[in-house]
């Protein structure tokens, strides 16, 4: 028996090599359905003898889909995008299904991603070489290996899947442990923002058509969540609960709603989620979340402990616990948590910063910095990082090395910045530039402490007492100011 490679292409010059190369002399042919492409995929895909489709995009890509199908003379059908790729290790599987008396199968897409605060993270253990550099991804069960017949067909013009429950009662599905390793996700925030940008549209079409479809409405709401439209997405998803009573779009809704600041709504749908039957990690975390928005930290704390049981390798759920234990005023327990969230991801971003603060506060400069140094090597568009490790080299009477990191802000409107710098010009002893900047910070935040203290010394070494007290008052009024505030809201006054 044999295997049709099927695939929808258009301008994937990067990719297309990678997807081919990784599934040939397993496939019998392939057939690529070109929808407009303007760069070399053609061209790369030639030494693999396809037989290319030209396809007038119709913004559909069911339609887009079965038309390779519908070009496809082997009994079995494999469908891939040029982005995804199968591990050696796992195609013999492939030939062996097809001995077995299933239909078709689910295979697992892989969604590699960058960051980990997307449901369904799970950290990288490193057993495939094609995830190697990324630390974690979503899986994601889809029906891509399946008999070749013309009642099993793509449905959706967007998120078009093989839906088992729209196919005829005679056909059977099993699932595979082959993975399709998908890079989507992480081929550049520019791409990837107007990809959603056209699944949006997309999905806005699909609604008119199917005003009834319930997963028509999640996607859609999925879509402006991830544009930040969250006020829209909130409407789809309680549109898709009330067609389907599905759980899981509540919770979807309550992320938008505290997302927009709305958190007793938020917290209001958590409850319909868990009266609804919802209760895993997803949910738990998300009242965590905003229960610690609103200020209620020790429920807060049992939530992420909730959380934890259901997941205890999910760094989300160490870390998050870790911030209420903060807010609880136990630095050790918070920084204990932060130090077993990078253990299970040791490129979590704000697990490093966070611990880095705690060392600040602990006056442990050096292990900060040590923390530090290496992010913003990594990520020099870390603002919080950047500016928390210039303040530990200000800590560590490393001037220079903080001047250095705050060079482009110079000239810039960042009130913290500018304070920051001009603490290094003058523990470098450049009094003119420092209280320039320094002028600047108190001007644009006048709750800026350090600056209004630092003023009040460049002041007092100059010789000029009345306005080094003036500074150095105001200074101590703003510091028992907000430490009044702080105790206020550890009171839940």
């Amino acid at each position: 028996m044999g295997i049709s490679l099927c695939m929808i292409v258009k301008n994937e010059e990067d990719w297309i090599e990678g997807a081919l190369d990784s599934v040939n002399g397993v496939v019998n042919e392939i057939i690529l359905a070109d929808t407009g492409c303007t760069d070399s995929t053609l061209a790369k895909a030639r030494r693999f003898n396809p037989k290319v489709l030209s396809f007038q995009w119709n913004e559909d890509f069911a339609e887009a889909r079965n038309c390779t199908l519908a070009e496809a003379r082997h009994p079995w059908i494999l469908v891939l995008d040029a982005d995804e790729r199968i591990a050696r290790q796992d195609l013999p599987l492939l030939g062996k299904a097809m001995q077995r008396g299933a239909d078709g199968y689910h295979l697992v897409q892989r969604n590699y991603v960058l960051g980990n605060q997307v449901f369904g993270w799970t950290a990288n253990t490193g057993r495939y070489v094609e995830g190697k550099d990324y630390p974690g991804y979503v899986d994601n069960p889809l029906i891509r290996f399946f008999r070749n017949d013309r009642d099993l067909v793509f449905r959706g013009a967007v998120h078009e899947i093989i839906d088992p429950n729209r196919c005829p009662q005679r056909f059977q599905f099993g699932a595979l442990p082959v993975v399709l390793h998908h890079y989507g996700k992480v081929r550049g925030a520019e791409r990837v923002t107007a990809k959603q940008h056209h699944y949006l549209a997309l999905g806005q079409k699909k609604v008119r058509q199917e005003p009834e479809n319930a997963k028509a409405y999640f996607d859609l709401g999925i879509q402006h969540q991830e544009l930040k439209q969250h006020a829209d997405a909130v409407t789809c998803f309680e549109k898709a609960f009330s067609l389907r009573h599905t759980p899981i779009a509540l919770l979807y809704a309550a992320i938008s709603e505290r997302h927009q600041g709305r958190k007793e709504e938020a917290l209001l749908l958590t409850d319909r989620a868990l009266q609804a039957g919802l209760n895993d990690f997803a949910l738990r975390l998300e009242r965590g979340n905003t229960l610690l928005a609103l200020g209620r930290n020790t429920e807060a704390l049992l939530e992420y402990q909730n959380a934890e049981r259901f997941d205890p390798r999910n760094p989300l759920a160490v870390f998050n616990t870790g911030l209420a234990l903060r807010k609880l005023n136990d630095a050790q327990a918070a920084a204990a948590q932060y130090k077993r969230a990078l253990e299970l991801d040791p490129e979590f971003d704000a697990a490093i910063l966070e611990l880095a603060t705690l060392l600040g506060a602990a006056a442990q400069y050096a292990e900060a910095a040590h923390l530090l140094t290496p992010l913003v090597a990594r990520r020099g568009d870390y603002r919080e990082a950047r500016l928390t490790l210039a303040k530990t080299f200000i800590a560590l009477d490393r001037a220079g090395d903080a001047a250095d990191l705050l060079t482009e802000y110079a000239g810039g409107d960042d009130p913290l910045a500018r304070s920051l710098l001009g603490a290094a010009r003058l523990q470098q002893g450049d009094l003119e530039a420092a209280e320039q900047h320094l002028d600047f910070a108190v001007r644009k935040d006048r709750a800026l402490v350090d600056a209004r203290i630092n003023l009040a010394s460049i002041y007092a070494r100059r010789g000029d007492t009345r306005k080094a007290e003036r500074f150095r008052i105001s200074a101590a009024a703003l510091l028992r100011e907000q430490q009044s505030h702080t105790l206020e809201i550890q009171n839940g006054v």
